[in-house]
C-alpha cells in the first residue's frame, strides 16, 4: 500500500506558485503552466487513485482534484476493482462486495467509491478499502446515473426525479418529473432538464439544494453539454442553443449546421469537443460538430458520416468521441474532426444469459471513457485521442489486469512448431469384463476438486478372479496382445466434498411497514448443508426466521435502521449482508380499534365497523379496506367508522385489513398500521357473532412495565347462552403467553373479560381464540400500543 505523501496546504500553495512560475518563464506556455503546476502534486499519490492538480478555481480552497483513472465492479467474482486509464493495470486487492448486483456502476470522491445499483448504494474507503454503510437509495428499482468531476459523486434517478450528491457534501434534490441526460462541469456543477416542464436546474457543489434557474418551452427536446464550467442547453426542437449560468440563460444563438436537417431525437454529447458541441444523428449515421464560442464568425460546422449503427449513446473525451451501438455490441471512436479512429466488438459478459444485464458507457473525471461489459469483468478503455483498448477486470492474476490480446499461432522466426504429441493408442480389444477393483486416479492441484482420499483402496494382496467366459458364446473370444501400459481408468468412489459454511444471503432489501419494518432477501448458497434458518439483527434486537423475509415490528421514529442477515446450515453461520438504511420520520397511526362485524345478513355482502385509533404525527385523511392480503391495493375507502364491501361469496371467510392514512407536516401520506379480521358473509338474518379484542385498562404485573402494561379486553356476544367457553390470548411473537380463562356466557350469549390477560407486546401484533362447543373462533388482530 502506498501511503499519500502529506503536505501542509500553505506549503503546498508557495510550491505551486514558485513552480508555476518558473514553468511559465521556460515554456511562455500556459498550457504548459498548467502541466507544470499539476508536477507539483504529482507525487501525492493516494491508495488506488492518481490525483492531478487542475487550473480550475474552487470557492473553498482554491484548488480543485481530478480523480484518476475508474472503478469497476466485476458482478461475477463480487469485487470492486480500480482501473488505471493510463496504464490500463488493475489494483491486485480489491473490494469485496458480494451484494451487489450486475450492471451496477461505481463513481467515485476525492475519498471513497460508491457502488450505484438498483435500490441500492453501497460506499467505500479508498484508502482503507473499508465497505461502510450502505446509503438509502431515494428511488426503488430503478439504476441511476453515475457521474463524477472535481471531486463530487452523483447519483441520478431519471424516470424518478431524483439527485443523490454523494461524499462529504451529501445530499438529495428532488426536481420531479422526469429527467433527461444530465451532465456535469468542471467546477462539480450539476445540470438536468426537467423533460416534461421544460426546467433547466442546477446544484452547485457548495449549495445544498437544487435551483432551476432557466427553461425552455414545454415538449422542447434536446440535451445539455458541459464546456467548461459552464454548460449550455441544445434545443434541437427549436433549433437554438443556450448559455446557462447560475441565475439564467445567459445567451441565445442559434444552431447553425448549414443544409442539415437534424431531427429532435439526435444525440446530444455531454461534453464539448475542442468548444464544438457534438451531435450524432443515428438515423442517418452522420456526427455534426458545431462551434459555440460565441465568436463574431463562428467557425462552419463539420459534418461527417459515420459506420452504420444502432447508436443510443455517446461520450465526449474532450479530444473524440466514443459512440456505443448497443444492439450490435459495438463501440466506434473518433477524432475532434469526426473522422473515425477505431471500432471495437465490446465484449461479452463471463456468465452469459439472455438476461444478462447490458454495457454502457461512462466518462470519467480523467476525461478517459470507460464501456463496461454487463457484468464488469472487461472494459474497453478510450483514451483522449481515440484509441481504445480492451482490458480483463479481475480475471487475471493480481496487479496484471493487462490489454486482452488473442494468442498468435504463428511461431517466431527461425523456429518451426512442433506437432503435437499424440500418445500411442492401446490395442482396442478390452477384456470381456473389468476387475473388480480398480486403482483410484489421484486429484492433481487445479482440476476444482479438493484431494480428499477416496473411501475405498484396492487391496494389493488380493487375488483378483479372472473374467469368467460367457457360456452362451458361439465364437471364441479372439486373442489380444495386452497393450504395454494399461488404459486409464475411471475411478470408482469419487471424493465426497466437505459441506462448509452457507454464503451470503443476496439483495438484501428494507422497507418501512406498519410501525416498523420488513425484511426481504434471496436464498443463500447452501456450500453442501441445508440453510436452516436466517438470523435477523439490527440495533436494538434480532430474530430467527426459516423463510426469506422478516417482520420487525416497533421502531422508533426519526432514527436510521440498517438490517444484517446471515444463514445458519449445520455446519455454521454464513456472511452477513447489510440491507439499506430505513427511517420512520413520522410516527403512523395506530391500529384501528375495536374492529367487527357489523352486519352479515345480506347476500355477497359484510359490514365493517371500528373505533377511531390514535393518529400519531399526522393529520386524518382517510380508512382504507383491503382484502386477503394487507399490502394489496385497498378495495374500499372511507372517512367514516364503517364500511361496507359487496361482491363475496357467501359462506367464504375473507381477512380484511383496515388502516388510517394521514399526512404528516411536509406534505408526506404516512400509512397507519392495520387491524385485521376474518369473516365470512351468511346470506340471511342471524345474530352475528363477535369475538372483539382491544386494549384496556392500563396495569402492571410482574415484568409487564406500566405504560407498556395493560389488560387485553375480551367482548364476546351472540354466541351460545349459559355456556362456558375457553379463552386463550396471542401476540406475534410470544404465541400463546398466558394460559388462558375460562368464562360462561349470560342467558343473551354474552361475556365481557377487561381483567385477565395483562399484556405489554409493544408493536406486537395481539389476538384472542375463543373455544366452545361448537368450535374455536379468532378475535380481530391489531397491534399493542404504549399508553399515550
Amino acid at each position: 500500500m502506498v501511503k499519500p505523501i502529506r503536505l501542509r496546504p500553505g506549503r503546498l500553495t508557495e510550491l505551486a506558485r514558485r513552480r508555476l512560475r518558473r514553468s511559465t518563464r521556460e515554456a511562455g506556455s500556459s498550457r504548459k503552466s498548467r502541466v507544470g503546476l499539476a508536477a507539483v502534486v504529482a507525487g501525492c499519490v493516494a491508495l488506488m487513485s492518481v490525483v492531478v492538480l487542475t487550473g480550475a478555481g474552487n470557492p473553498n480552497t482554491g484548488l480543485k482534484f481530478t480523480q484518476s483513472g475508474h472503478f469497476v465492479y466485476n458482478s461475477v467474482v463480487g469485487k470492486v476493482f480500480h482501473l488505471d486509464g493510463a496504464t490500463r493495470e488493475v489494483d491486485a486487492q480489491g473490494v469485496e462486495l458480494p451484494g451487489g448486483t450486475p450492471g451496477a456502476q461505481v463513481v467515485q470522491t476525492d475519498k471513497g467509491g460508491f457502488v450505484l445499483s438498483r435500490s441500492r448504494i453501497d460506499q467505500f474507503g479508498k484508502s482503507d478499502l473499508t465497505v461502510a454503510d450502505p446509503i438509502e437509495a431515494p428511488a426503488a428499482n430503478e439504476q441511476p446515473v453515475g457521474l463524477e468531476a472535481a471531486g463530487a459523486a452523483f447519483a441520478v434517478y431519471k424516470d424518478s426525479g431524483r439527485v443523490v450528491r454523494l461524499g462529504d457534501k451529501q445530499t438529495v434534490a428532488f426536481p420531479g418529473g422526469k429527467l433527461g441526460d444530465p451532465v456535469v462541469t468542471s467546477d462539480g456543477t450539476l445540470w438536468v432538464h426537467r423533460t416534461d416542464q421544460g426546467d433547466l436546474c442546477q446544484l452547485a457543489l457548495t449549495a445544498d439544494r437544487m435551483s432551476c434557474p432557466a427553461s425552455v418551452p414545454k415538449g422542447h427536446r434536446g440535451g445539455l453539454t458541459a464546456v467548461g464550467e459552464g454548460a449550455v442547453f441544445v434545443d434541437l426542437t427549436a433549433g437554438q442553443v443556450y448559455s446557462l449560468k447560475g441565475d439564467g440563460i445567459d445567451n441565445r444563438t442559434d444552431l447553425s449546421l448549414g443544409d442539415n436537417d437534424v431531427p429532435d431525437d439526435a444525440l446530444v454529447a455531454g461534453n464539448d469537443v475542442r468548444g464544438r458541441v457534438a451531435i450524432v444523428d443515428p438515423e442517418h449515421n452522420v456526427v455534426h460538430l458545431v462551434d459555440i464560442s460565441h465568436r463574431d464568425k463562428p467557425q462552419a460546422p463539420i459534418s461527417q458520416k459515420i459506420t452504420p449503427g444502432h447508436y443510443d449513446r455517446v461520450a465526449s473525451s474532450g479530444d473524440g468521441l466514443a459512440l456505443l451501438d448497443r444492439k450490435n455490441a459495438a463501440l466506434v471512436t473518433l477524432d475532434a474532426d469526426g473522422r473515425q479512429i477505431d471500432e471495437k466488438k465490446i465484449p461479452s459478459q463471463a456468465d452469459g444469459g439472455k438476461d444478462k444485464p447490458e454495457p454502457n458507457l461512462y466518462r470519467g473525471d480523467d476525461s478517459r471513457v470507460y464501456v463496461e461489459s454487463g457484468t464488469g469483468d472487461r472494459v474497453i478503455v478510450v483514451d483522449r485521442g481515440g484509441k481504445a483498448d480492451v482490458v480483463d477486470v479481475g480475471n487475471g492474476k493480481p496487479g496484471q489486469g493487462k490489454t486482452t490480446v488473442k494468442p498468435t499461432t504463428t511461431p517466431p522466426p527461425g523456429k518451426t512448431p512442433k506437432p503435437p504429441v499424440t500418445p500411442e493408442r492401446p490395442v482396442t480389444h478390452k477384456p470381456a469384463q473389468p476387475p473388480t477393483h480398480q486403482p483410484e486416479q489421484p486429484n492433481k492441484p487445479g482440476n476444482g476438486e479438493k484431494s480428499t482420499p477416496p473411501e475405498h483402496k484396492p487391496n494389493p494382496g488380493k487375488k483378483t478372479t479372472p473374467p469368467r467366459q460367457d457360456p452362451t458364446r458361439t465364437t471364441p473370444p479372439r486373442k489380444t496382445t495386452p497393450p504395454t501400459t494399461p488404459p486409464a481408468k475411471k475411478p470408482t468412489n469419487q471424493p465426497t466434498a466437505k459441506p462448509g459454511k452457507p454464503g451470503a444471503p443476496v439483495g438484501v432489501q428494507a422497507r418501512v411497514i406498519d410501525g416498523g419494518a420488513t425484511v426481504t432477501w434471496k436464498a443463500a448458497a447452501a456450500h453442501g448443508a441445508t440453510v436452516s434458518s436466517y438470523k435477523v439483527s439490527w440495533t436494538g434486537g434480532s430474530t430467527t426466521v426459516t423463510g426469506l423475509s422478516a417482520s420487525v415490528p416497533n421502531l422508533k421514529t426519526k432514527t436510521g435502521y440498517y438490517f444484517t442477515v446471515s444463514a445458519v446450515n449445520s455446519v455454521g453461520t454464513g456472511p452477513a449482508v447489510r440491507s439499506n438504511r430505513i427511517e420512520l420520520k413520522w410516527a403512523p397511526a395506530e391500529s384501528p380499534r375495536e374492529l367487527l362485524v357489523r352486519t352479515d345478513g345480506t347476500s355477497g355482502s359484510i359490514g365493517l365497523e371500528w373505533d377511531q385509533p390514535t393518529f400519531g404525527d399526522g393529520t386524518f385523511l382517510r380508512y382504507e379496506v383491503s382484502i386477503n392480503s394487507r399490502t394489496a391495493p385497498p378495495s374500499k375507502t372511507t372517512t367514516g367508522l364503517t364500511a361496507t364491501i359487496s361482491g363475496l361469496v357467501d359462506g367464504r371467510k375473507y381477512t380484511y385489513y383496515v388502516r388510517a392514512i394521514t399526512r404528516a407536516s411536509d406534505g408526506q401520506e404516512v400509512v397507519g398500521k392495520y387491524a385485521s379480521l376474518s369473516a365470512a358473509s351468511i346470506g340471511h338474518d342471524v345474530a352475528t357473532t363477535r369475538i372483539v379484542a382491544s386494549r384496556g385498562a392500563g396495569t402492571s404485573y410482574d415484568k409487564c412495565p406500566p405504560g407498556d402494561c395493560a389488560f387485553i379486553q375480551v367482548r364476546l356476544e351472540n354466541l351460545k347462552p349459559n355456556t362456558a367457553y375457553s379463552v386463550k390470548p396471542y401476540t406475534e411473537d410470544w404465541g400463546n403467553f398466558n394460559g388462558g380463562y375460562t368464562g360462561t356466557t349470560s342467558n343473551k350469549g354474552q361475556l365481557l373479560i377487561p381483567d385477565q390477560f395483562p399484556c405489554s407486546a409493544v408493536g406486537q401484533l395481539t389476538w384472542v381464540t375463543v373455544t366452545g362447543p361448537e368450535g374455536t373462533y379468532t378475535s380481530n388482530k391489531f397491534f399493542w400500543k404504549a399508553d399515550d
